[in-house]
């Protein structure tokens, strides 16, 4: 019994360490899938500890109580501000991860947010009425969808989203599209409309960028491949978003990782003051792959740097079960701040909708 346990804990600690892979490591099949699940090793852990009690087995009680102090602090800073030097060595996030929220959001007048959505429409079934009624109801100036046929355009046209954000940039089909094609809607007149942004192994990214919050803003729509259509394909679909931000040093890879060359954008992309990428990424801060994007394109994960909890967004549609991971993400450049964050049900769809308020940052 007391060998059982060392074996099973040991396995927790290997899963646990491949949080810690050097970037392009995780690119290969099934270590993606596994680190999506590091979160959840959590439950195993406490009937571990509960086992090694019961056993009065002390060396593994004080291995198991280690291991989930240490998944502790890798879900505590969904929740908590952390000390740079903890956010940097524990959690593997720079220190600008977490800059906090915008000064007085409570004061926020209407033109001071924006209310943004997202939502993976699973292969264009998810609810059409459902995604216009939400967009009304949340007052959404800006939706970016993913995995939507022209049918499925039509129908949402049809529903009545044009009255609600008349204007739509839609990514170009392609060999490459990973359930469908992107899009986002804008209740705001776009500055600037890109159908296809950047060169990656994925459905085309389409960008709008409109006037906002005192600032040029530019949107992505974005959907990397899953890990199931390729290890290499998924990890170089999410570092090839770097090549949208505007601060920080985008599009390098990792020299651990496998190099691939990204052409520039094409067509070029005018100046933006900041960027903001809404999707499905297929990947989560437990990624590494995932993390050195955040670090070389100086993004903020919306969910991180609010600090108000977990918000896992797939699976959505298991009968009687909650969503179990968050791969679905708003992230931002650090000029502007969340100020609030929530998941919503669409029927039909595999994905919960992510609904992200967004403001102008100030130091306070």
């Amino acid at each position: 019994m007391l060998l059982t346990l060392w074996i099973l804990l040991g396995l927790c600690t290997l899963w646990m360490a491949l949080r810690c892979l050097p970037v392009g490591w995780d690119w290969h099949r099934p270590l993606p899938e596994l680190i999506a699940l590091i979160p959840l090793l959590s439950g195993p852990l406490l009937v571990l500890l509960v086992w090694a009690l019961v056993l009065a087995a002390w060396p593994q009680v004080v291995v198991t109580c280690l291991l989930l102090i240490v998944q502790a602090l890798w879900q505590l800073v969904f929740f908590l501000p952390y000390p740079a030097s903890l956010l940097k060595w524990v959690v593997n996030l720079p220190a600008w991860s977490q800059p906090g929220r915008p000064q007085n959001p409570s004061a926020s007048q209407p033109g001071d947010h924006l209310q943004l959505m997202t939502l993976n429409c699973r292969y264009s079934q998810a609810s059409v009425p459902a995604i216009v009624a939400a967009a009304e109801h949340e007052q959404v100036d800006l939706l970016a969808l993913q995995e939507v046929s022209p049918a499925f355009l039509q129908a949402l046209q049809k529903a009545g989203l044009d009255q609600l954000l008349p204007y739509m940039t839609q990514g170009p089909a392609t060999a490459n599209d990973n359930g469908g094609s992107n899009a986002i809607f804008s209740r705001l007149q776009p500055l600037e409309q890109t159908a296809r942004s950047i060169t990656l192994p994925a459905s085309a990214v389409p960008t709008m960028t409109v006037q906002a919050l005192g600032r040029r803003i530019r949107f992505a729509s974005a959907h990397p491949k899953s890990p199931q259509r390729g290890g290499a394909n998924w990890g170089a679909s999410i570092l090839a978003l770097g090549q949208l931000s505007t601060s920080g040093v985008s599009g390098q890879s990792n020299p651990s990782a496998p190099q691939t060359h990204f052409p520039a954008p094409e067509p070029s992309l005018s100046p933006a003051e900041e960027t903001v990428i809404l999707g499905d990424l297929n990947s989560s801060i437990h990624h590494p792959t995932f993390r050195r994007l955040l670090a070389d394109a100086h993004l903020l994960d919306s969910a991180v740097s609010l600090h108000a909890g977990i918000h896992p967004s797939f699976p959505a549609s298991w009968v009687g079960s909650a969503p179990l991971i968050e791969i679905d993400h708003v992230l931002h450049t650090p000029g502007l701040a969340a100020e609030s964050l929530s998941t919503l049900r669409i029927p039909q769809s595999d994905h919960m909708s992510l609904l992200v308020t967004l403001a102008a940052h100030q130091q306070v």
